[in-house]
C-alpha cells in the first residue's frame, strides 16, 4: 500500500475570525434590544401617546363626550389672557422653589450630621426617612387632619395661652405656606437619603487636613463638602424642582386649590378645567403650557447647574 504524503491545504479554509467576531458584536446588541423593548413599549403607550394626543386635543373644543369642534390656537390665546392662569403659575413656581429650597438645605445639614455621627444619629436617619415611604396622599390627609380648626395643632396651641389659633388651611395668607411645610416634610428624606450617599464618597483625608488648619464643621460643609458633591446636588436640585412643579396629589388632599384659589397650582389648575368644567380641549393646552415650562426650567436648571461638570 503507498501512503499519500499530501496533507489538507490550510489555505482552503475560509476565514471565520471576522465574522465570529462581527457576530459577537451584534449579539449584545441584539439582547439590549430585546430587553428594552417592554421599557420602550411602555413609555410610548404610557408618555409618547398621551404627550401626542395632549396637542391635538389642545386645538379643539370638546367635553368629552360629543365631537369635537377644530377652533386652531384659540385655546392658546385665551391662556395667555386668563389672568388666573397666570396666578396658577406663580403659585406652582412659589410652591417649587421654597419647596425645593427646604428640602435640599434640610437634607443636606441632617445628611451631613448623620455622617458626622452625632449623638442619636440613627434616630435622626429614621424619623427624616419616615415620611419617605409614605405615600403623598396619606402624609398630605394626615396634616389635613392635624392643622383643622379643631384639629390637635390648635387644641395644643390653646393649652399654652393662643387664644385664637390660625385657621391653617382656610386663610389665603397661610394656606400656601403650609402646602409649602408638608412638602418640604415630604421630601427632606430623600434629599438626605442621596447626600449622604453622596458624601460618603468624600475623602477623609480632606476632613482630617481641614481640622488641622482649624475650620471648623460649617466651614468644612461649605468649602468641602458642598463642592466635593456638586453634581449630586445639581441633580438633585432639578428633580426636587421639577417634582413640586407638577405637584398634584399633595395640593389636592391638603386644599383641593382653596381657599379661593390661593394654592392652585398647575396640576390641580388643569384637573378643575378638563374634568370639573368639562373643557378637555382647553385642559389640554394647559398640559401643553405645562409641558413647556418644566422643559425650559429643565434646560434652565441643567445649563447652570450641571452643565460645567458635564463639559468637563
Amino acid at each position: 500500500m503507498i501512503l499519500s504524503d499530501q496533507r489538507p491545504s490550510v489555505a482552503a479554509t475560509p476565514p471565520r475570525g471576522p465574522r465570529r467576531r462581527g457576530g459577537a458584536r451584534r449579539r449584545p446588541l441584539l439582547f439590549a434590544t430585546m430587553f428594552g423593548l417592554p421599557a420602550i413599549a411602555l413609555m410610548a403607550v404610557f408618555l409618547v401617546y398621551p404627550t401626542i394626543q395632549s396637542f391635538r386635543f389642545s386645538v379643539y373644543d370638546w367635553n368629552g363626550i360629543g365631537a369635537a369642534t377644530w377652533v386652531g390656537l384659540d385655546n392658546y390665546r385665551e391662556l395667555l389672557t386668563d389672568t388666573l392662569f397666570r396666578k396658577v403659575v406663580g403659585t406652582s413656581l412659589i410652591l417649587a422653589v421654597a419647596g425645593t429650597a427646604g428640602s435640599m438645605l434640610i437634607g443636606l445639614l441632617w445628611a451631613y450630621g448623620i455622617e458626622r455621627r452625632l449623638p442619636g444619629w440613627r434616630s435622626y436617619r429614621f424619623l427624616l426617612f419616615v415620611p419617605v415611604i409614605m405615600p403623598t396622599t396619606i402624609s398630605a390627609l394626615l396634616w389635613a387632619l392635624l392643622l383643622d380648626v379643631g384639629g390637635p395643632v390648635n387644641q395644643a396651641l390653646g393649652w399654652i395661652g393662643v387664644d385664637v389659633p390660625p385657621d391653617w388651611l382656610g386663610d389665603f395668607r397661610v394656606a400656601p405656606w403650609v402646602v409649602v411645610f408638608v412638602a418640604v416634610w415630604q421630601a427632606s428624606g430623600f434629599t438626605m437619603l442621596l447626600i449622604l450617599g453622596a458624601m460618603e464618597d468624600v475623602p477623609a483625608e480632606l476632613h482630617d487636613a481641614a481640622s488641622l488648619d482649624g475650620a471648623g464643621a460649617l466651614r468644612r460643609l461649605v468649602s468641602i463638602v458642598v463642592p466635593y458633591i456638586r453634581g449630586t446636588l445639581g441633580t438633585l436640585t432639578i428633580v426636587q424642582f421639577i417634582g413640586l412643579l407638577k405637584a398634584f396629589d399633595i395640593v389636592f388632599a391638603l386644599t383641593q386649590g382653596g381657599p379661593g384659589h390661593a394654592t392652585d397650582v398647575l396640576g390641580t389648575y388643569l384637573v378643575q378645567k378638563a374634568f370639573t368644567e368639562g373643557r378637555y380641549g382647553y385642559g389640554s393646552a394647559v398640559a401643553v403650557a405645562m409641558t413647556v415650562i418644566m422643559l425650559a426650567i429643565s434646560f434652565v436648571f441643567y445649563r447652570r447647574l450641571l452643565g460645567k461638570d458635564a463639559q468637563s
